[in-house]
């Protein structure tokens, strides 16, 4: 099931937009399912780097919450950082 919201996919929407350089281009997707709920975070190329951090740390961090909530909740997150090169409009998409 995807696309179903949570405190989950909700914090990590609003760490990812508050630290990319592109909040517009942050998308976030909680996929329910199998033994931990996937939440996929797509970043602009530019902004990969920032949300990934230094040694990952940025990532860690973020994972750490998510293990917070886990405790909270009783549901297991993982966290999937993705470079979002989906081409727009104005890339020159045919099919748009």
């Amino acid at each position: 099931m995807r696309g179903q919201s949570s405190r989950a996919k909700a914090l990590v929407q609003f760490i990812a937009r508050n630290l990319a350089s592109k909040p517009d281009r942050v998308f976030v997707v909680e996929v329910i399912g199998g033994p931990a709920n996937l939440i996929e975070l797509e970043v602009d190329k530019e902004d990969l780097g920032r949300l990934i951090g230094r040694s990952g740390r940025v990532a860690d961090a973020i994972r750490a919450l998510l293990q917070i909530l886990t405790l909270q909740e009783g549901r297991m997150y993982e966290l999937e950082i993705i470079d979002a090169a989906r081409p727009t409009v104005e890339e020159g998409d045919p099919d748009s």
